[in-house]
């Protein structure tokens, strides 16, 4: 017995996909459910948000930007988590250095997992 192929699904209707005004101007990049989706014009090659009831936004002049920012801004948060992790190290030292000696103790690790975020 031969099996019949299984049916094609829908074509896609969300934003990305479906034809609009801007469509030909810019390409769509990256969505996101609850953001504004990121375009490339194609006439320049800058990346723009795209909101849903709005003009585009310019994001970046160029794709390559973007990865400059993007690359600053992680070196800037792990500078900023570092700045924190030794900020509450030195207060920890002040009153217990002896529960902070040890990079692997209780109040150490979290003192980093604080310093990056995390919730202790």
């Amino acid at each position: 017995m031969v099996r019949a192929p299984p049916p094609a699904p829908p074509p896609r209707t969300d934003p990305p996909h479906r034809p609009g005004p801007l469509t030909p101007r810019y390409g769509v990049v990256a969505v996101d459910p609850g953001l504004s989706p990121l375009a490339l014009r194609r006439a320049d090659g800058s990346l723009w948000i795209l909101p849903e009831d709005g003009a585009p936004r310019l994001l970046n002049s160029s794709l390559e930007a973007f990865v400059v920012y993007g690359e600053a801004a992680e070196e800037a948060a792990e500078h900023a988590a570092d700045a924190v992790t030794e900020a509450l190290l030195e207060r920890f030292r002040v009153v217990d250095a002896a529960a902070v000696a040890d990079e692997n103790s209780c109040w150490h690790i979290a003192a980093e997992e604080l310093g990056y975020g995390m919730s202790v």
